[in-house]
């Protein structure tokens, strides 16, 4: 009976978007631009798996120029049914023509986003068919529009981040609902021992339970009215015939089968900048295994770690060296760090 109830409010969900879909895609909900070809086929269907740029901007009112505060490649299989999210750090050392090698989170602060697109692609080895960006005001409404998320905050938080709007951080252990000022402290926070590390898993964290609270009864018989609404929050070159063709396959997926992933690396200290190095022939392995729902937690310096745990070093396992923890002998203050920060 549960599961004939689920299929129905489903059904009325996926109407509901295909009329909000249409809606917005003769223009009275917003424009984008339409993608011919490459996973989408004739019969707004989705032929093989997509792939999208999700961008987490450190954008700040009246910025053109900024930092990408968070990259996650997300990937809809309708095939294996499987969510995957691939975290890519912040500190990635990526090659960018006309600026030699460049932290990956000043591409789009140097360039445009078409050229922190294609830097990806030639990362991971995935076609990108388009990217979804939002910064810190659209990240809450997002939040904010689902009623909010549940997550399981692993530890004690607080730290000042300095800024006169979403100035501190200040979160206490345990399983709580988080609204979207309270998601947006969990998301930032990188100031214990793994630094911007830790921070991709609290990211995937995050979005895990964004889907879980997607595919929630309560929340599919909402879909109609919540979709627009995030919509507004965001920026995206994708139109809205593609967002929904992704929608409505991704609506009949379940929550669990999310798997997420942040790339491998070693610390790279480089004329006083700090570095995540990576190796680009590793990097298209895991994003492979990923694709296929395989995961590793050797994702510092080859080593075994729990990017949640809170580490205790020892004398014999001393404290892994990652860019911005207090191993790095540049911390914060390294050139590349605050390109384009306020």
């Amino acid at each position: 009976m549960r599961r004939a109830i689920s299929l129905i409010l489903k059904t009325v969900a996926l109407l509901g978007v295909l009329v909000a879909g249409f809606l917005w895609y003769n223009g009275f909900l917003g424009d984008g631009k339409m993608l011919g070809g490459g996973p989408f086929d004739s019969n707004d269907g989705l032929r093989n798996r997509v792939s999208i740029l999700l961008i987490g901007a450190d954008q700040r009112s009246g910025e053109i120029k900024f930092n990408t505060d968070s990259l996650i490649l997300a990937s809809v299989d309708p095939e294996t049914k499987r969510i995957s999210l691939l975290s890519i750090p912040r500190d990635t050392r990526v090659s960018l023509p006309g600026h030699g090698y460049v932290k990956i989170n000043a591409v789009m602060a140097l360039t445009d986003l078409s050229t922190l697109q294609k830097t990806v692609e030639d990362l991971t080895g995935e076609a990108i068919s388009g990217y979804v960006q939002t910064n810190f005001q659209g990240f809450k409404k997002v939040i904010d529009t689902l009623g909010g998320i549940t997550v399981d905050v692993e530890k004690d938080m607080y730290y000042e981040t300095g800024d006169i709007e979403d100035g501190y951080i200040n979160l206490h252990k345990g399983v709580q609902r988080l609204d979207g000022d309270k998601a947006l402290q969990y998301a930032r926070f990188r100031h214990d021992a793994l630094g911007d590390i830790s921070r991709t898993a609290r990211q995937q964290v995050v979005m895990k339970a964004v889907a879980n609270e997607m595919f929630q009864l309560k929340t599919l018989a909402k879909l109609p009215v919540l979709i627009p609404e995030m919509m507004q929050a965001v920026h995206t070159d994708l139109s809205a015939k593609d967002i929904f063709t992704i929608a409505k396959v991704a609506v009949g997926f379940q929550s669990s089968n999310v798997t997420s992933q942040t790339i491998p690396g070693t610390f790279l200290d480089m004329d006083g900048v700090s570095y995540w190095k990576v190796d680009p022939i590793e990097v298209k392995k895991v994003v492979r295994n990923l694709l296929q729902g395989i995961t590793t937690n050797k994702v510092i310096d080859q080593e075994n770690v729990d990017l949640l745990k809170p580490i205790t070093p020892t004398p014999s396992k001393p404290l892994p060296k990652v860019p911005g923890n207090s191993q790095d002998p540049n911390g914060r203050k390294s050139s590349g760090y605050q390109i384009f920060k306020p």
